[in-house]
């Protein structure tokens, strides 16, 4: 079977932090520049199915047939199915407050708290598109696997793995062409955003995504961490790859000039950050830079990538203007 789009390499987006200060080009597939007015899929074809794929946890996956009834677990598979106008295929969704508008009358099947494996069986849905473990339990995915239910896992670990995933779930669902049009044009923004930035220096940042008990940030080999980088910031984190708890002595000690606040939807506010036991020493919080951000935008991996680094930028760096 010929390749998909999926086997040719997004650019790593550190390079393009290098490359912005030399010149604004879209760098494409298999280490090739292309010019932005190129047709991102002029050598490409949408493959007839059975297609055989590898997910992101490289696992081979057949597909027979185009799917027709699909079940979305990630809220990034939500929204990308939305953006390669497949709504109207999706039977099932997990819960989450960034539901797009044309899949909020749809049934949910998994939250935090779990998956409903057997509703999403009685569904006989074509294909299930679920998270790695933890995020779609181990035990769920063993079980929709016994029903012999098709399953497309996503990971992605960066940003170049995010439009990598984007991609998997067009080949996936006969959007081929599509999803390589939307990741062209995501791909293309992110380097016009990368280049306003002044990378020689950064702003030290602390990203909060809660601490109701203890502290939460982002880990540092988080996807949104470079995004993160990529708006001008130098992530305060846990420093160890896969964990998102921080001790207060770590986070004071790092003396973050910027707190974002991703849970700021939840009613978190400058003010109730700065009355916290030991954080009045912190920077941020005594030159009054912490700041709120929308969470769900920022740590969602899909088609709302650039958007989610133009709001970094924003918070990050208030003073550059955006076009």
């Amino acid at each position: 079977m010929t390749a998909f789009v999926r086997a040719h390499r997004f650019v790593s987006f550190a390079q393009l932090m290098i490359a912005s200060a030399i010149t604004i080009t879209l760098i494409a597939g298999c280490g090739s520049s292309v010019s932005p007015s190129e047709p991102a899929n002029s050598a490409l074809t949408e493959e007839a199915f059975p297609r055989t794929l590898t997910d992101d946890t490289g696992e081979q996956v057949v597909i027979q047939e185009e799917p027709t009834t699909i079940v979305a677990l990630t809220p990034a598979s939500v929204e990308t199915l939305v953006a390669l106008d497949l709504a109207d295929r999706v039977v099932a969704i997990a819960e989450c407050t960034c539901t797009p508008a044309a899949l909020v009358a749809t049934p949910t099947v998994a939250s935090y708290t779990g998956v409903d494996v057997e509703a999403i069986v009685a569904l006989e849905p074509d294909l299930v598109f679920v998270a790695a473990p933890p995020f779609t339990p181990e035990d769920a995915i063993t079980a929709m696997r016994a029903a012999n239910l098709t399953l497309v896992t996503l990971n992605p670990t960066s940003v170049s793995g995010v439009l990598g995933t984007m991609q998997l779930i067009g080949d996936a669902t006969g959007r081929t062409l599509l999803a390589a049009d939307l990741t062209a044009d995501i791909e293309s923004e992110i380097t016009a955003l990368v280049s306003l930035i002044d990378q020689a220096s950064s702003v030290s940042v602390f990203y909060e995504i809660d601490a109701t008990s203890a502290i939460y940030g982002l880990a540092p080999d988080d996807y949104a961490a470079e995004l993160v980088a990529l708006a001008g910031g130098s992530l305060v984190s846990s420093g160890t790859p896969g964990v998102y708890e921080i001790s207060l002595e770590t986070l004071i000690a790092a003396a973050p000039a910027v707190i974002l606040l991703g849970d700021a939807a939840y009613g978190v506010t400058a003010e109730a950050v700065a009355a916290r036991p030991g954080w009045s020493s912190i920077p941020a919080v005594i030159n009054g830079d912490v700041r709120p951000i929308d969470g769900d935008l920022v740590t969602t991996p899909g088609p709302r990538l650039a958007e989610a680094l133009a709001a970094l930028i924003r918070a990050i760096n208030p003073e550059i203007v955006l076009p």
